[in-house]
């Protein structure tokens, strides 16, 4: 995948600059300026012509004013808070996502998202601080985008990282191996063909973080038995065309 570049989408980087200046203008202007202005303004209206009709002349008086147009202040500037709030969420919901600047500005936000994850996938350090369970996952994730459904989970006490994949017409029996260590007997390559066959898989695909001993990458025979440490996975990442 390019690397998603401004000019790609006709845009600038000044241009995405002022796109987020004014979104921060009205969001201010519509939650924090009108609120309060109006508050405020509402606030002393009913000051006036309460404090016409009523002036304190003790200070309990005093006092009971005083919580009253607390009160008071907080309905004139939360009213206000509300309706604006749904007149931003309003602004932004129903026209500025329907602008063409902010639908070439979402799509290249987009792209640049896609790029960015597929890049550090692309990262040996990455796949080398991942734990088990994690690694699991995005392995599975990169077969789901290369077109790979699940067919069949054969979560066992025996297997408890095995899964049947299909993709066109073909049958993939996977295996993680999620040890701290990489796979040195011979004897579990033998093992999970034999459930390959089982199954009437067409090939095995064996996932090892840790990578496998010379041993067993020399004395591999079967074309149907595909291993991958992390540089063969990021082999295959690299094959991913969005």
């Amino acid at each position: 995948m390019k690397v998603p570049t401004y000019h790609k989408f006709g845009l600038t980087k000044a241009r995405m600059r002022q796109s987020e200046i004014r979104d921060k203008k009205i969001s201010d202007i519509l939650t924090h300026h009108l609120t309060i202005g109006i508050g405020v303004a509402f606030g002393l209206v009913i000051y006036v012509f309460y404090y016409m009709q009523v002036k304190p002349a003790t200070l309990l008086q005093f006092v009971m004013q005083v919580f009253l147009f607390a009160s008071l202040g907080i309905i004139c500037v939360g009213v206000p808070a509300v309706l604006f709030k749904l007149g931003e969420m309003f602004y932004f919901k129903h026209i500025k996502e329907k602008t063409k600047e902010h639908k070439t500005i979402t799509k290249y936000n987009e792209e640049r998202d896609q790029y960015d994850f597929w890049r550090i996938r692309k990262d040996y350090s990455f796949w080398r601080i991942l734990d088990g369970l994690s690694f699991e996952k995005e392995v599975m994730n990169i077969l789901m985008h290369l077109g790979y459904e699940v067919k069949d989970d054969l979560y066992s006490d025996d297997n408890p990282n095995d899964r049947i994949l299909s993709k066109d017409g073909s049958n993939f029996y996977l295996s993680f191996n999620t040890k701290s260590t990489e796979v040195k007997e011979i004897e579990f390559i033998d093992s999970l063909t034999k459930r390959q066959i089982e199954k009437n898989c067409n090939e095995l695909l064996i996932f090892s973080q840790k990578g496998f001993n010379k041993k067993i990458t020399d004395n591999l025979k079967s074309d149907n038995v595909k291993l991958y440490d992390i540089n063969g996975i990021i082999k295959v990442v690299r094959t991913i065309k969005l």
